[in-house]
């Protein structure tokens, strides 16, 4: 069973909720609360519409919806130049070469490419030259890789000094935690917690945790995504950026680093809030 339902079962039976799991894998929850059932599986949850979790899942428009109300590193998307015809009006830069030189007119080397919809840190460079951002571009379009996606995205690079991911439920801060690299070995994935030997650690100190949610509250007041994950972090100048929303947040990190109880509280937060709505 998926490491995030087990979290949820465990807090069904701290509740005394009715449960049942399906499939083999036992991946697939249903929680019937007052008559109405609720479906969880893997790492989703029925909290959010399904235009929300598409907002999040595609970087390039969740950048453009939510700019003006949160600071985020500039972003541009660039279209596979090989696209379907009814994509063609999207197309703006028709080879690779054209994709480089939009980059280079718009951005300042080192600069972050990535795919559209990776996740996990798959497939996120850091360029520092021409070269390297051309084989990167390469990389994201290649149609024989399980990675490929039709969009690459250009971002600013971010100096950073933490990275913090926080946990929302209903626009409300449940818990964080930082990605702690302190003494870790960088394995060719940028993506912290994929580091050997980096750690999730809880954030308890109150003031860091009102700092963050002050940064953060912008974004729900845009728009109210009910349950995410907010990848945000603090550069070497003392400024917050917003890099990422995850609508279906993976808690393997945490738990494994002490942290199930913040995660089990979090389920059953879901579940009273569940039930008030179906009452």
């Amino acid at each position: 069973m998926n490491i995030n339902l087990q979290s949820l079962i465990q807090a069904c039976n701290e509740l005394g909720a009715v449960y049942k799991t399906y499939h083999t894998t036992q991946n697939v929850v249903e929680l019937r609360l007052n008559d109405e059932s609720y479906v969880f599986i893997n790492w989703t949850t029925p909290l959010n519409a399904h235009s929300l979790s598409q907002l999040c899942l595609d970087k390039a428009f969740f950048y453009t919806f939510f700019q003006d109300n949160i600071n985020m590193p500039k972003t541009a998307g660039f279209l596979y130049p090989e696209c379907d015809q009814k994509h063609l009006q999207y197309l703006n830069e028709k080879s690779y070469q054209e994709i480089v030189n939009s980059i280079e007119n718009q951005f300042q080397y080192p600069l972050i490419v990535k795919n559209n919809r990776g996740s996990l840190g798959h497939f996120v460079f850091q360029v520092n030259e021409r070269q390297t951002l051309y084989s990167s571009i390469e990389s994201i379009f290649n149609h024989n890789s399980k990675e490929f996606d039709y969009v690459a995205l250009a971002q600013d690079y971010i100096d950073i000094k933490t990275e913090y991911r926080v946990i929302y439920l209903n626009g409300a801060l449940v818990f964080a935690y930082e990605k702690n690299i302190d003494n870790a070995i960088y394995e060719g994935n940028l993506s912290p917690l994929h580091w050997q030997g980096a750690k999730a650690i809880l954030v308890h100190d109150k003031p860091l945790l009102n700092q963050i949610d002050r940064f953060c509250t912008p974004l729900f007041q845009k728009m109210m995504i009910p349950y995410c994950g907010l990848d945000v972090v603090i550069d070497k100048q003392g400024v917050w950026w917003l890099i990422e929303a995850n609508s279906a947040p993976g808690f393997q990190h945490i738990i494994n680093d002490g942290g199930q109880n913040e995660v089990i509280d979090l389920y059953k937060k879901m579940i009273l809030f569940l039930e008030g709505k179906a009452a």
